[in-house]
């Protein structure tokens, strides 16, 4: 059966009605549960009589939906805002968090690094020491290390200062990171003019390679010394150890070993590279023993 379409102007007529009713009657019903005084609601005297006029218009089942409809826009306007308002304030802490971050990895790195020569102090160095003699106890690798000592710093401190000292050190530096590049080596401050390199999975021919490199880029480098008894450049001496960790053995044999060598390398005349061979390993259980023999800038 065909039916006539309803008019435009009905059609708005019914929208308008509906839409009156719908916020009167929840005028209506905020006074009703208390939620807004009578007093203050928006027509008190208009809400009822329009109500009444509202429901005599319109079916029961639209005035009811129509009352729902206007709560859910009321709880709409009220938590769209409040939503708003959260996803606003969380952005902002994690923007917060992630500054703090940021900012506590910056501290760790400066509480791991030298702050002269930008390269790992002392304390960062025997924390990866433990680390790496585990995993290559572990893996069944064999783990390096070069102590390095800068040949006659005392005398180039005397004759050039404490600051051209520290270039010094610096220029050496920077040698020890170009030569030692690969992931996993890493360049350390021991102690005064003393530099470390720590070499995981390298053994004692690849660690006295990395030596020899060393030598010749320093070399290359030719930062002037002409007070030097060795050369008129700066030159270094390095002792070379290399080691399989193995269970209850003390990781301090491996530096001790990389010492004797520095040792026996300014014994025999400095800018060179020393081994001390067939050192056996320390238990833990073991005293120490008493031995020194750093030179101090001689």
């Amino acid at each position: 059966m065909h039916t006539k379409p309803k008019s435009p102007l009905s059609s708005w007529t019914t929208l308008a009605t509906g839409a009156v009713a719908v916020a009167l009657l929840l005028d209506a019903a905020l006074s009703l549960n208390g939620f807004v005084s009578e007093q203050a609601a928006l027509f008190p005297n208009a809400a009822a009589s329009l109500a009444d006029m509202a429901a005599s218009l319109l079916p029961s089942g639209i005035a009811l939906a129509g009352f729902a409809s206007g709560i859910v826009l009321a709880l709409a306007g009220f938590m769209l805002p409040m939503h708003r308002f959260y996803r606003s304030r969380e952005a902002r802490l994690v923007q917060e968090r992630e500054r703090l971050a940021a900012q506590n990895a910056k501290l760790a790195q400066q509480a791991a690094s030298d702050g002269l020569l930008g390269i790992a102090n002392r304390r960062e160095f025997e924390r990866v020491l433990k680390l790496e003699w585990r995993r290559a106890a572990r893996e069944r690798q064999p783990l390096s290390l070069l102590m390095i000592d800068i040949d006659c710093f005392k005398r180039f401190n005397d004759s050039y200062g404490h600051q051209a000292g520290d270039t010094c050190l610096r220029g050496v530096a920077d040698v020890l990171r170009a030569a030692a590049a690969r992931p996993g080596d890493m360049v350390a401050r021991y102690g005064g003019e003393e530099m470390a390199v720590l070499m995981p999975h390298t053994s004692l021919e690849g660690a006295v390679r990395m030596a020899e490199r060393i030598h010749a880029m320093l070399a290359e480098r030719a930062l002037p010394f002409a007070a030097s008894p060795v050369a008129e450049r700066v030159t270094v001496s390095i002792g070379v150890s290399s080691m399989l960790p193995v269970r209850n053995a003390n990781r301090s044999a491996l530096v001790k070993q990389a010492d004797e060598g520095l040792y026996a390398a300014k014994e025999s005349g400095r800018n060179r590279t020393a081994t001390v061979p067939n050192l056996r390993l320390i238990s833990q259980e073991e005293e120490p023993r008493a031995w020194t023999h750093r030179a101090q800038g001689i």
